[in-house]
């Protein structure tokens, strides 16, 4: 029926959907969960992993900065050496 490639493909499809929902559903509860006593342990969770995308963010800019300087002032570099 189906070959192999597009089997992977459709499972790889499927388990991305899943993980979406999951995601989706963990968010609600997390919301309802800050309305509880828990509240604390779940702002805390939030604030680190806000804080650490920032800092993912904030790397990846700066590094794609320095790329684009090494790049613009070493392009002679860039060529072969042999062509």
């Amino acid at each position: 029926m189906l070959n192999e490639n597009t089997l992977d493909k459709l499972t790889e499809m499927m388990e991305t959907m899943a993980n979406r929902v999951i995601r989706a559903n963990m968010g609600a509860a997390a919301d309802m969960l800050c309305w509880t006593p828990l509240a604390p342990w779940i702002r805390a969770s939030r604030r680190a992993r806000i804080e650490s995308q920032t800092h993912e963010s904030r790397l990846r800019e700066k590094a794609s900065a320095l790329c684009k300087d090494a790049t613009r002032e070493h392009a002679d570099l860039l060529a072969s050496a042999w062509v």
